[in-house]
């Protein structure tokens, strides 16, 4: 039995390990999102007939292009008269480095984006509204702001779009006023509005997501493929593994279908049916910080999969993720340091489940004691199976041992393994949060491999430390296994490393004090 969990843990550990590695020959990597074409590039691919064929030239007309500013603690955004849209929306508090190594922050709207945030879909998609230029500056004694942008056309047609912007606050209360309208209006949430990175490999999903009748629906269509949702949307969004931009309705009955198109690689866009009149909404653009998510009280934090596994998201895991990450939360406001919180949270659950860990090591070890005497049942009733589980189970009950004792416990330790394992790679909270010395972001994989060779090392020693019934040859094999992982661990998150070095090393002394507890007494 204890061959089989270790081959359990040795392989659901693996997976996630080699996850992308796995994946990548079967999907194809993960690529960013191509260039846009130049002018001249174009102009030169339109001179030949198949390109001809291929491209529809539109007429340029001349427009008096005008933006507005907005400016608050959390991020800039900048408005476009062109389409009603949002043409730019960057996160103050939130950087990454460009291509020349500098800080910049982070965008929500890529430059080459199809169809900008906020566009009305329709007979008018293309519509000049009226926008004043001047700058808007909003602080905590101006906290609230209000834009108005106005369409108007000759037969009484007319939109009228108002957004009220908070300084504390990365949501944003849109209303959507429509007269003459008929109800094929649609509004966009744009073309990746959100999803600033596709090369995250691990967990959760990229790219669309919504609530649907109560249930988050995660997109992954094919290139060139809509999927439209006919049930009610309590919200529909444009995700990464940080950060989402979010559209959730006043009136969720009021509006819809929702309708996805994925446009091409790694571009998705997403929108929403309009009535007549128009609608109202609120729109997130921002970090998937669990607190503020939670606040909005529509279930978008549910954005954050604390429940991922493999290829699914475990309940169990979910329920166990939750509570850890508050505990996490909770000891970084008295340590201020999250590699610190991480520790101390590691040495909690430790700590917790010591009494089973106990009661699991005394169960192997005895296991252990008594591998001769099964060996040799087994080997005396080789070609008898059925008698040689009655004798093997005639010796358990003799010696008072449960065979399953030593893996049961170590079972109900796996969904909060990996609840952790969820909790430390996919909140954000830990994205650029410094530990000590050269770990400046346990978010980002250690930059000297210095955390990967200890968990290697203390891998090892934990080996050495544990009851084991395998033969010496399945022992030498498992020996590896510190090599490997410490290979695959070198561009894991430094924050996930500190709490398998923690763990590893916590399991070395629980295991030390067990043995010495358990040794026979000397005369």
């Amino acid at each position: 039995m204890e061959n089989r969990l270790i081959l359990f843990l040795v392989l659901s550990v693996s997976i996630i390990f080699l996850y992308p590695y796995v994946m990548e020959p079967l999907i194809g990597p993960v690529r960013q999102a191509p260039p846009p074409i130049s002018e001249t590039a174009l102009n030169s691919v339109k001179k030949t007939p198949e390109a001809r064929a291929a491209v529809t030239v539109t007429p340029a007309i001349a427009v008096d292009r005008k933006e507005k500013v907005v400016e608050t603690d959390l991020y800039r955004a900048v408005l476009s008269n062109v389409g009603g849209a949002i043409k730019t929306w960057e996160l103050k508090q939130f950087t990454k480095k460009d291509a020349e190594g500098r800080e910049r922050p982070i965008g929500l709207i890529p430059n080459d984006a199809e169809i900008l945030p906020l566009t009305l879909i329709g007979a008018d998609k293309a519509a000049v509204y009226q926008l004043d230029e001047a700058p808007l500056r909003l602080n905590p004694t101006h906290s609230d702001g209000v834009v108005t942008m106005v369409h108007a056309m000759p037969n009484g047609r007319k939109v009228t779009k108002t957004l009220r912007f908070h300084n504390d606050s990365y949501r944003v209360d849109l209303d959507v006023q429509i007269k003459g309208g008929t109800g094929e209006d649609a509004l966009s949430l744009g073309t990746n509005f959100g999803a600033q990175d596709w090369t995250q490999q691990y967990g959760g999903s990229i790219g669309a997501v919504s609530l649907i009748e109560n249930e988050v629906v995660r997109d992954t269509l094919e290139v060139g493929q809509t999927q439209t949702y006919q049930g009610e949307a309590a919200w529909l969004a444009i995700q990464d593994k940080y950060f989402i931009g979010a559209l959730i309705p006043a009136q969720a009955k009021r509006v819809g279908p929702v309708s996805v198109r994925q446009s091409g690689l790694n571009e998705v866009t997403v929108q929403v049916r309009l009535p007549k009149e128009g609608a109202s909404f609120s729109l997130y653009a921002g970090p998937k910080a669990y607190d503020r998510l939670n606040a909005l009280n529509v279930q978008l934090e549910e954005t954050i999969d604390f429940g991922w596994f493999i290829f699914g998201s475990l309940l169990p895991v979910r329920l166990v993720a939750k509570p850890l990450f508050y505990i996490l939360n909770f000891i970084y406001q008295f340590s201020y340091n999250y590699g610190v919180a991480i520790i101390l949270l590691t040495v909690l659950v430790k700590l917790l489940f010591f009494p089973l860990t106990r009661k699991s090591a005394i169960s192997m070890k005895a296991m252990a004691n008594l591998q001769p005497k099964v060996n040799a049942i087994r080997e005396k009733w080789a070609k008898d199976k059925e008698k040689m589980n009655r004798e093997l189970m005639e010796l358990y009950r003799t010696e008072k041992i449960n065979p399953m004792g030593g893996c049961l416990p170590v079972l109900l330790q796996i969904p909060v393994f990996v609840a952790l394992f969820n909790v430390l790679y996919v909140t954000i909270e830990l994205r650029n949060a410094p530990f000590i010395l050269w770990i400046q972001d346990l978010s980002d994989k250690d930059p000297y491999y210095v955390l990967p060779i200890i968990m290697g090392v203390s891998m090892f020693f934990q080996q050495l430390t544990q009851p084991s019934t395998m033969d010496p040859m399945q022992a030498k094999i498992m020996l590896l296994l510190p090599v490997v992982y410490t290979f695959f661990s070198i561009n894991f998150p430094s924050g996930l490393v500190l709490y398998w070095v923690v763990n590893n090393c916590l399991t070395v002394g629980q295991q030390y004090l067990i043995n010495k507890q358990t040794a026979p007494a000397t005369a």
